[in-house]
């Protein structure tokens, strides 16, 4: 069985931004199985109902990064060519070559 290039291309999903579609569904399994163990909507979870109330929120994630990596275009291996230089003038002070 043979998938050719063109049924292997990514897809993009529709964004919903508030991220409210399937919080405001109420026939959800897991929300029913809550409430048959005596939680309401609005309360948390937990014995003193302490837990969070709004559900987590969801960020569309639209590149080839990590989880948890930002682009960084900051010139950071400047700052660290000044320091090794730096290191390298002491080095040799250190040791009687002077200056190179």
């Amino acid at each position: 069985f043979f998938l050719s290039p063109l049924a292997r291309r990514k897809q993009k999903w529709s964004v919903d931004p508030q991220n409210s579609a399937w919080s405001k569904d109420d026939s959800k399994f897991g929300q029913k199985m809550l409430e048959k163990m005596g939680w309401s909507k609005g309360k948390g979870l937990g014995a003193q109902e302490q837990g969070n109330t709004e559900h987590i929120k969801v960020q569309v994630k639209n590149n080839t990064l990590g989880l948890g990596a930002t682009m960084n275009y900051e010139d950071n291996w400047i700052a660290h060519q000044d320091d090794f230089n730096q290191l390298l003038a002491e080095l040799n002070n250190c040791h009687g070559q002077g200056e190179t």
